[in-house]
């Protein structure tokens, strides 16, 4: 029994038929050349045009346009690399590059928030900022996040926390953390220290580049007891660029940002809202669910700080922080109603 010929690999048909080229344009110039046809002498200077003509535009048609392959098995390699060429082009097309999809609306997808991780920035030998006075961001976000965690305890929610005792945590393990109890949202908590000294800012954070050189400045001093490696930072590059949780993150960091501000500025008038912004955190990076870090205050100021070491006014930025996140668990759009 004849066994049927293995049909060539895709990527030789094209090999296959420049040879046969090839060869049949050698054998026909070799074939001219042992007939030695007697022409006119005002001919010998065209023949060879004549040939080309006639050998080249067949062969032309040939390659150019898809047709009939050598053997039934190369048929189906040569569909199967046309079909892959067709999807190259269309993903390589620079409009549908450029394009840039809506964001499905959360109305769409009725998802329920069933876990949350709070994280108190900074703990044990990371002190975070310092005032003048001695009082330390470590011990402002913990207290902070353990009001929060009080307050949502009476929700149906479950709540996790990086850390609940004044204890050293490298970022990539907050970040593991989140990502092992597979949490639904992320909320970091801080306190920065800002020059000049006379700025009492409220300002939060969801994950993404920033070209703000306060911004860069602030983002290397929270990074850099990451834990992370120069391995990683390819890694962490391309979540910060092509992160599909931007945009829950900002609406989170909306509404989170703006409950902070109608409930503070009623006691702090002063208060400066800068809004929400973009911010290369590695423990936003990393994360795996729509994460924000907030700062709450400013240790620079020592009229912030007294007012940070008044019980009331902690417990008033937990409030906060807990409608912020009510807001955003229950409206489908992410953003709480004004005043809230």
């Amino acid at each position: 029994m004849r066994l049927r010929e293995k049909p060539a690999p895709m990527e030789k048909v094209e090999e296959i038929k420049l040879r046969i080229l090839r060869e049949a344009v050698q054998d026909n110039i070799d074939g001219a050349r042992r007939k030695k046809p007697k022409v006119a002498p005002g001919w010998k200077t065209l023949l060879p045009l004549w040939l080309w003509s006639a050998l080249l535009i067949p062969a032309l048609i040939y390659l150019l346009v898809p047709g009939q392959v050598i053997s039934t098995g190369n048929h189906s390699a040569l569909e199967s690399a046309r079909r892959h060429a067709a999807v190259g082009e269309t993903a390589n097309d620079p409009e549908l590059l450029q394009a840039t999809p809506h964001p499905v609306s959360r109305a769409a997808w009725p998802l329920a928030i069933k876990k949350i991780i709070i994280d108190p920035g900074h703990g044990g030998k990371q002190h975070g900022a310092i005032s003048d006075s001695g009082v330390s961001e470590k011990e402002i976000t913990l207290d902070i996040a353990l009001r929060l965690r009080r307050l949502l305890e009476k929700s149906p929610f479950e709540i996790l926390m990086t850390r609940q005792t004044d204890e050293t945590l490298s970022l990539d393990k907050r970040v593991a953390f989140a990502n092992e109890n597979r949490a639904d949202i992320f909320i970091s908590i801080h306190v920065n220290w800002l020059e000049p000294r006379d700025i009492r800012p409220l300002e939060t954070y969801y994950a993404g580049p920033s070209d703000d050189p306060a911004i860069i400045e602030l983002a290397a001093l929270e990074n850099r007891d990451s834990g992370y490696s120069m391995a990683d930072y390819r890694r962490l590059l391309e979540k910060v660029y092509l992160d599909a949780r931007r945009h829950e993150s900002r609406l989170l960091s909306q509404t989170i940002n703006s409950s902070l501000f109608h409930s503070l500025n009623t006691i702090n008038p002063t208060l400066e809202n800068r809004g929400v912004k973009m911010a290369p955190f590695v423990v936003l990076v990393g994360t795996q669910m729509p994460a924000i870090l907030v700062e709450v205050s400013a240790l620079s100021n020592e009229e912030e700080v007294s007012l940070l070491t008044n019980i009331d006014y902690r417990e008033k930025i937990a409030l906060a922080l807990y409608r912020g996140i009510q807001g955003y668990a229950t409206n489908p759009n992410g953003l709480a109603k004004k005043g809230n």
